[in-house]
């Protein structure tokens, strides 16, 4: 029979311990990691549009601002609701913004970051204002629950920090709605039904944002190069599904396809080593960034190939073109590096989304266009322009 003695159990309590400790801080890592990831507005109305998914997700928020305002408006006609010229003009102010709102949510061809924060500052100002318009407090602290509707919103489209701000100012004023009802009506109560709604307005939208951050991450670290921070070619593969068809394209903008392929790295590996090499290559990757817009996929396709897939109006092919010469060489390094560019854009702006199959067209004729340049000495930019 195995028995454990005084310096086994020594043992094992200090394991039990590191366990619990390393637990600790992998916890506290993913909260850091969630509360550090930029704003998710782009990538996620890219995957809505890509899922087809945009027209569902608006109905959701119009059908809550629409209960938004039947609520409002009942209480127009409540004993505990408004009760007097003041509150009652401001729940008519309350009421118009958020049918404006519906009305933005209906008719804007694509919902933008800036017309979303816009529309968070307005949900936020309203419920904080509608709550203490009653004459019934305990009327507030129930409306307080609309705060959730806020914070699931932000969960999905926005990001953490954003998601903290409002969980402090919702806990409050929480606080503050509950205090009063503490005062006069039922202490009990106010405490009760605090717990209940606090828990709502923290643990959904927290939960939700958090979840979507581990998995987000966890999908986004399958689909990025580690040596660059770029896509890599899944990742670009899997972007551009989403991003091909989501772009709306209705301010006259045209898709670009831009391949860069380095010259001469093999020369560059060879001479002075992969370390050197993997420099370039990171040098590259940062340069390429300034080249497109916050909304443009890049990418390292592969070895000393980079990509960069954007959207443009005419007025900017030329300062495309001039910020890929720029800064797609380096001329002060030892030896110079070079790249060979190509670039392919539709002659004429679409006012529809480009499709899977003509992006693919556009990603031939980019990697046509790279080869020429490369064929005619590298370190040249060839643009081809084509009909879709």
């Amino acid at each position: 029979m195995t028995s454990f003695g005084a310096d086994r159990s020594h043992e094992i309590l200090p394991a039990a311990r590191e366990r619990d400790q390393s637990a600790l801080r992998s916890a506290i890592a993913l909260l850091v990691q969630w509360f550090r990831r930029p704003d998710q507005f782009d990538s996620f109305t890219r995957y809505l549009a890509s899922k087809g998914l945009e027209v569902a997700v608006r109905l959701i928020v119009i059908s809550s601002c629409v209960a938004v305002v039947v609520a409002m408006l009942l209480l127009r006609f409540s004993e505990a609701g408004v009760h007097n010229q003041v509150t009652s003009v401001i729940n008519a102010v309350i009421i118009a913004g958020t049918v404006g709102m519906i009305v933005l949510f209906s008719l804007l061809p694509a919902l933008t970051r800036k017309w979303s924060y816009l529309f968070v500052a307005y949900a936020e100002l309203g419920v904080v204002v509608g709550v203490f318009l009653n004459r019934d407090p305990f009327i507030g602290l129930i409306q307080c629950i609309v705060f959730v509707l806020v914070g699931g919103y932000i969960a999905y489209f926005h990001n953490a920090r954003l998601q903290t701000a409002h969980m402090v100012l919702s806990g409050v004023i929480l606080v503050l709605i509950a205090r009063q009802v503490a005062v006069y009506e039922d202490p009990a109560l106010a405490i009760a039904l605090s717990l209940v709604v606090a828990a709502s307005i923290v643990v959904i939208p927290f939960a939700s944002q958090f979840v979507l951050s581990i998995l987000g991450s966890d999908a986004e670290s399958s689909d990025v190069d580690p040596l660059t921070g770029l896509l890599n070619r899944r990742g670009l593969q899997r972007s551009v599904e989403e991003w091909g068809v989501a772009e709306v394209n209705s301010r006259g903008l045209s898709c670009v396809v831009v391949i860069v392929d380095v010259d001469n790295f093999k020369t560059v590996n060879d001479s002075y080593g992969h370390e050197q090499g993997d420099m370039v290559l990171r040098e590259f990757a940062v340069r390429l960034r300034r080249c497109g817009s916050n909304h443009a996929l890049f990418s390292r396709f592969g070895g000393d190939e980079f990509v960069l897939v954007d959207m443009i109006g005419k007025r900017a092919e030329l300062e495309l073109e001039e910020n890929l010469r720029r800064h797609m060489r380096l001329p002060d390094s030892v030896p110079v590096v070079t790249t060979s560019i190509g670039i392919a854009i539709p002659s004429t702006s679409r006012s529809t989304d480009i499709s899977q199959v003509e992006l693919a067209g556009l990603f031939r004729l980019a990697d046509a266009a790279m080869y020429q340049a490369k064929a005619s000495g590298g370190d040249r930019v060839i643009v081809t322009h084509t009909q879709l």
